[in-house]
């Protein structure tokens, strides 16, 4: 299983995650939702609730959403 790193001070950035290749996120406080899109190949995107140690996946790889401060 894949770890996704966001630090919640920051509502936009990107990472990489060494499986899926480069990564975009964008952090909705109203709606306490983070929307992740896969940028590298063909675009596949998310909306999962924004809390740490939630799990889902993108092209059949798990993640866990890590929230650091």
């Amino acid at each position: 299983m894949e770890r996704v790193i966001i630090n919640k001070k920051q509502t936009r950035d990107t990472a990489t995650i060494p499986s899926l290749g480069m990564l975009a996120y964008r952090i909705f406080p109203d709606t306490e939702c983070i929307n992740i899109q896969l940028l590298s190949g063909a675009q596949e995107e998310c909306t999962i609730p924004f809390k740490d140690g939630e799990m889902f996946s993108l092209r059949d790889v798990n993640l866990q959403l890590d929230v650091v401060d």
